[in-house]
């Protein structure tokens, strides 16, 4: 327990840091807005770039790493979509999109990476990136087609596809894992200079997000949005990373490594992409933002109780 609060400790401060130094006025909402704007824009794509496209990937590895984690990420998503329609009626089809999301998606870029590397070390970067690799382009194009067919009733089947391209290519996060894919099969490599570029950028990732978390809490009001925020919070934190625990230990057997990342990744508070889309949409925007704090607030708990339970994996 004592090494699990030694790993969360640390990154709850910085964001209790970028909470208090917003509370006070030094950061503004605009700054706020700027600080996630260049991390998702510079810092994460730079840091996720170099990290797939530098990955070694096995000669052979099972696909149960993959389907042990979205299996049960976009099955959570469905669930969490048809229980809120039932408990909170009356909505826009949109809304529920938005609540199914942020009960699946998770805060991959600022807590997920930061909190597993520091937790089971370099070793744990071979499951985390692999599943990233893929992580925004399936669960965003499930996300955008469903928010598109909700928003747009005179949308055509064969109107999608380039609708959600046009979607992507809006996401550098979501650019920069493509890339990086796709670099990592031509073998070559970064040149030393390129190398030291990215790492350097991509240093300032996970700092410069978790400070932005804290501000963003700072400026979000609960309002009538506790309820949905309560509800999607147990989908995300409590149903969603037990599914894939034991998807990945019962079904396909993953080793307890791998086993432990996927679980930590699911267990996640909420990803700001939920607020993103939100606003994008001009949907539920007060839920997701509801969402994106509640189950950050309540993450400091499950994930030290998750983090408890993969001990005898942490670094001491």
């Amino acid at each position: 327990m004592l090494i699990a609060l030694s790993i969360v400790t640390p990154v709850i401060a910085v964001i209790m840091l970028g909470y208090g130094v917003a509370r006070r006025g030094v950061f503004s909402e605009d700054n706020i807005v700027t600080l996630n704007r260049f991390v998702f824009s510079l810092a994460a794509p730079a840091l996720l770039f170099s990290n797939v496209a530098l990955t070694e990937f096995p000669e052979t590895l099972s696909i149960g790493l993959w389907l042990s984690y979205y299996g049960p990420m976009l099955a959570i998503m469905a669930i969490s979509f048809a229980t809120t329609r039932f408990i909170f009626p009356g909505r826009a089809a949109s809304e529920y999109v938005l609540l199914g999301f942020s009960a699946c998606f998770s805060n991959t870029v600022m807590l997920g990476i930061p909190i597993i590397l520091t937790a089971f070390g370099p070793a744990a970067g071979l499951p985390l990136f692999l599943v990233l690799a893929f992580h925004g382009l399936l669960v965003f194009a499930a996300a955008l087609t469903c928010l598109e067919a909700a928003t747009d009733e005179n949308m055509r089947l064969r109107d999608l596809p380039s609708k959600l391209v046009f979607a992507m290519r809006e996401q550098a996060v979501v650019m920069a894992l493509a890339a990086g894919i796709v670099w990592n099969f031509t073998g070559f490599g970064l040149a030393a200079p390129v190398d030291l570029f990215l790492e350097i950028l991509g240093a300032a990732a996970i700092p410069v997000a978790l400070v932005a978390v804290g501000g963003r809490l700072a400026f979000i009001a609960l309002g009538d949005s506790l309820a949905p925020a309560l509800v999607t919070s147990t989908f995300k934190l409590l149903l969603l990373p037990l599914a894939v625990y034991a998807t990945a230990q019962y079904i396909f057997g993953l080793e307890p490594l791998f086993v432990a990342t996927l679980t930590l990744l699911s267990a996640m508070p909420t990803g700001v992409f939920a607020a993103v889309f939100a606003a994008q949409y001009q949907t539920g925007e007060a839920d997701a933002a509801g969402a994106i704090m509640v189950s950050c607030v309540l993450s400091a708990l499950t994930i030290s109780g998750w983090l408890t339970f993969f001990s005898p994996l942490l670094q001491a």
